[in-house]
């Protein structure tokens, strides 16, 4: 077995003394599973205690409510008990998974004449992930994956599943993509399997690759594959569509993958979560960069795997996002909520890299997305976290020790400036 986190010791202990017939009863996975204290810890302490700003929530706020489309806020009284109560296909409402296609090729102008699958629906983009882990990841597999990431892939893939995860650093000396330890891993690799996790816009940093990235991730790939490992590629692409700087790549680096090499599978993770600003109707996609006509065993053994864990995503929630998705003013609502972010994406650019803080932070490059991550020159990320929240009311979210992340898609417009001054005052009390 792989090694218990203490975390999940704990927990372990905790059931063996008070219930010593469910800990006989918990599986090796259950013994290793347990609740990170990371951004859902922080998260669910900032509800409480951050009565200012709450800046740690992945979710888009004006005037301290959710962001929405009209067009899916207002349609309940008009659907029909079909729609909302019954049951869908396990993988996904056929029409839904059709609009998404559809979408896809539109918006990604490299998927035009791909071959590529109908998405499948999921109950969100962890389930998606999940599934991925479960169908094509054994204990021992190799993942490759960057330093700095959304912490879920490691209680997915390592914890849940046993993969041993070969990170390399995300930045250079240049603080652009670090290709040249990406290429590394992938040399240094000496199975006939890997799967690699790539996600841009990147969550926590907010980086965005150019095309000339893309392709030099896409040519690591085909070489390592031409040296006959097979490849799973994960794309994740839950801020899909958030790019504020015209020098990166518009659209998906799926699209520069798919059939890139016969050894290579590519798979596009993505979903109305943040696309949609539908973060609680946990609609989901998997789309496979291969043919439709050899799907079906794939689709098959993925529902199985939905069957035996959720049975499919919310009715409900998919008649929505299909119904919004076919309103006339849809991609207007949704533009007016791109500008909006795409402001305080810009304004606290600015703010940050103020050369009144130079000696405080670096800010990492961040063109796209929720978030904007700063690398503390002085004191623990923790401990700052903390006083922003317990005397200041501002939640922000620690990561590691030295970076802070603050999203500010959650973060009106005028309070931007107020927020990044608290966070100097509390990081010059560490100097």
């Amino acid at each position: 077995m792989h090694d218990i986190n203490p975390l999940a010791r704990e927990l372990n202990k905790q059931i063996r003394t008070t219930t010593p017939t469910m800990y006989s009863l918990l599986s090796d996975l259950g013994k290793r599973i347990y609740l990170p204290k990371g951004i859902l810890s922080q998260s669910a302490e900032a509800s409480v205690n951050a009565h200012i700003i709450n800046a740690t929530r992945a979710v888009a706020l004006e005037d301290s409510q959710l962001m929405s489309i009209n067009a899916s806020h207002e349609m309940m009284s008009k659907l029909s008990p079909e729609s909302i109560y019954g049951y869908p296909p396990i993988l996904g409402n056929t029409e839904l998974r059709k609009q998404w296609q559809t979408r896809l090729r539109t918006q990604n102008p490299l998927l035009t004449e791909a071959q590529i699958s109908l998405p499948i629906v999921t109950s969100g983009m962890t389930q998606g992930f999940s599934l991925l882990a479960d169908l094509f990841v054994n204990a021992g597999d190799t993942l490759i994956l960057s330093d700095k990431c959304w912490g879920n892939y490691r209680i997915i893939f390592r914890t849940k599943t046993g993969a041993v995860i070969r990170a390399y650093p995300f930045f250079n000396s240049e603080m652009c993509l670090n290709i040249k330890a990406f290429s590394q891993r992938l040399i240094e690799n000496e199975t006939d399997k890997v799967a690699i996790l790539l996600n841009f816009p990147h969550n926590p940093t907010g980086y965005a690759i150019t095309r000339h990235e893309a392709q030099q991730i896409s040519d690591a790939i085909v070489l390592c594959a031409e040296n006959g490992c097979n490849i799973l590629v994960m794309v994740d692409d839950a801020y899909a569509g958030f790019w504020y700087d015209a020098d990166v790549l518009q659209e998906s680096l799926f699209g520069m993958l798919v059939g890139c090499h016969t050894n290579v599978v590519t798979v596009k993770i993505d979903g109305a979560t943040k696309e949609e600003y539908a973060w609680g109707l946990r609609v989901g996609f998997l789309t496979f960069g291969l043919p439709e006509n050899v799907m079906h065993p794939i689709e098959e053994k993925l529902s199985g795997l939905i069957r035996a864990n959720t049975s499919g995503a919310a009715q409900v929630s998919q008649t929505l996002l299909l119904e919004a998705m076919n309103s006339a003013d849809y991609d207007q609502q949704k533009q007016r909520n791109y500008e909006t972010l795409k402001a305080r994406a810009m304004k606290i650019q600015q703010i940050t890299q103020d050369q009144r803080y130079e000696n405080l932070w670096d800010v990492y490059p961040s063109h796209a997305g929720y978030f904007i991550c700063l690398s503390l020159k002085f004191g623990n990320a923790e401990t700052v976290r903390k006083v922003l929240l317990n005397e200041h009311g501002i939640g922000t979210i620690a990561l590691n020790g030295t970076e802070l992340r603050v999203a500010y898609s959650c973060i009106d417009l005028d309070d931007i400036e107020m927020v990044i001054n608290k966070i100097a005052q509390v990081v010059q009390l560490q100097v």
